[in-house]
């Protein structure tokens, strides 16, 4: 498999055996070492030590149908990262985005979980 780096690169070796056994959160995986991005072009991938923020997001979707609008809600981990950029990556619900959330603060323990409010 093809694997691109998000921040600063990895040995193969490490990466090869951490992706087969990473755990399937939608289109996030969790290793051992790293995050896990699928996309049409490979998979990248994200160290824990590179995460500074991580957060959930809730979007709402209206789907039009035929009789009704449906409300659909979508959630993506969001994590602010050490270059400064933001990643996401869509999950399957709330709760597993928050069992993610609790993995990258237990493989990371400096990195802030939730959003930071702005005051005024």
């Amino acid at each position: 498999m093809k694997f691109k780096p998000e921040i600063s690169a990895l040995p193969a070796g490490i990466l090869e055996p951490d992706y087969a056994k990473a755990q399937n959160m939608g289109k996030v995986h969790l290793g051992e070492q790293c995050l896990y991005f699928r996309k049409l072009s490979g998979t990248s991938y994200l160290p824990y030590g590179q995460i500074v923020r991580a957060w959930l997001r809730q979007e709402e979707v209206r789907a039009r149908m035929c009789c009704a609008t449906v409300n659909l809600d979508q959630f993506f981990l969001v994590m602010a990262c050490a270059d400064g950029r933001e990643r996401r990556g869509q999950v399957i619900d709330k709760e597993t985005g928050r069992r993610c959330l609790d993995r990258i603060a237990a493989k990371n323990p400096d990195v802030k979980i939730g959003v930071e409010s702005v005051s005024m």
